[in-house]
């Protein structure tokens, strides 16, 4: 075997044909390779053949030296564990050459599969890799409960939709949920992807889930970033209303209640007796005093908010193996139109259709209890028919340990 820099075509070969993190793309590459120059990828060869690769990123840590991290990487087989053992060696090597303080590894294993609700259904055995890393001079973390400001998220909501229809993955929806999307067509709930230019549209209903959960996550100029790093994988997408369009419909649907309500009150004129007829008019008058007061209410929000709502945006970026819902925002006025389920929806189909079999929600804290601070945003990502993955967590190699120990206790004490 033998330890490489790799091409930007090699990595990206063994990206798209191995199981990988969005971060762990050529797209992220050359991004910041062109405009941070802050990137590296290694690897390794057996045969000619590459069988790991890595996007390592660097910052500046303790004014002189380097802290690298590995963005869910790297990409092997962590059951073969000489080849684990032979890449993360080396790359110590590779790293000391360059000035660095620490680094910090997250890959991608996964732990534990789990119910919605927190039952593990299946382990993996980590034990092994985790104790040799543990013997190369990595700290393990453990299993972490929480978000983290300094690591990828270690809990993953995720739906599977390998050989499922559009209509199968609908059945497994519970029923709230499936009906959410089913009136977002009856209201004409549509969706767009905004370009890079309209970030501002996506940050203003983002910044009302950061209100409305009490929390200050990112900037509009990251999720623009975010955008230009990963280019066509990237995209916001806005749920919205056209409340003239809606209308319009109203009317429709009024206009065939009505003329269906003449028709059951012409049958009571013949017949005045009959209760099947009295029982179908009472059904049909409260019908159509219903879409009738909507109707009200619709024309009334036009007065007083405009013809064109925006609901709910997010952010995804995908890959070959996932679509990743990140980031997102609703205004909680117009909760009333399910636009969040709606945008949910179309990204499950375009998962579909580009041949993509995961869709993933992202994070959760991994504490299920009714108290748990994204309790809300659990029991949505339910409603989908999604499970938990649990990944194995983060490991901290001190290149440089003295002065490892010198940064940890500044950071202590700050």
């Amino acid at each position: 075997m033998e330890f490489v820099t790799l091409t930007a075509n090699e990595f990206d070969d063994f990206t798209k044909r191995n199981f990988s993190h969005y971060t762990q793309s050529k797209t992220h590459y050359d991004y910041r390779n062109e405009n941070q120059h802050d990137v590296h990828l290694v690897g390794v060869k057996e045969n000619g053949a590459v069988v790991a690769a890595c996007l390592l990123t660097e910052a500046r840590s303790l004014k002189f030296f380097k802290y690298f991290y590995t963005h869910r990487g790297p990409i092997l087989d962590f059951n073969n564990l000489n080849l684990v053992d032979f890449f993360f060696k080396n790359l110590t090597a590779y790293l000391k050459h360059r000035n660095c303080l620490y680094v910090l590894a997250d890959p991608y294993i996964l732990e534990n599969i789990r119910t919605a609700t927190g039952e593990i259904i299946e382990s993996k055995d980590n034990r092994a890799v985790v104790q040799l890393l543990e013997d190369l001079g990595y700290q393990y973390q453990g299993l972490t409960v929480g978000y983290s400001q300094t690591s990828q998220i270690r809990w993953l909501s995720v739906l599977n939709l390998e050989g499922k229809s559009e209509d199968t993955l609908l059945k497994e929806m519970d029923y709230q949920t499936r009906r959410n999307i089913k009136k977002t067509y009856e209201m004409n709930v549509q969706v767009r992807t905004l370009p890079i230019e309209d970030t501002d549209q996506f940050f203003e209903l983002f910044k009302m889930a950061e209100e409305k959960h009490g929390f200050t996550f990112r900037d509009q100029d990251y999720f623009e970033k975010m955008q230009k790093t990963y280019g066509d994988q990237a995209f916001l997408k806005l749920a919205y209303i056209d409340l003239n369009e809606l209308l319009t419909i109203q009317q429709r649907k009024i206009d065939e209640l009505t003329q269906n309500l003449n028709e059951v009150l012409g049958d009571l004129e013949e017949n005045p007796n009959s209760k099947k007829s009295k029982t179908k008019r009472q059904q049909l008058e409260q019908q159509l005093n219903s879409k009738q007061k909507k109707q009200k209410e619709t024309a009334t929000l036009i007065e007083s908010d405009g013809p064109v709502l925006n609901l709910a945006a997010a952010f995804y970026i995908y890959n070959n193996h996932e679509v990743y819902y990140l980031s997102s925002g609703s205004n909680p006025k117009y909760n009333a139109y399910m636009g969040a389920y709606r945008l949910q929806w179309e990204m499950i189909k375009f998962a579909k259709e580009h041949g993509i079999d995961r869709y993933n929600f992202y994070g959760i804290t991994g504490d299920f209890s009714e108290d748990a601070e994204d309790f809300g945003v659990q029991k949505f990502k339910e409603g989908f028919n999604a499970h938990v993955e649990e990944y194995v967590g983060d490991f901290v190699k001190p290149i440089k340990p003295f002065f490892y120990k010198i940064y940890q206790f500044l950071n202590k004490h700050r």
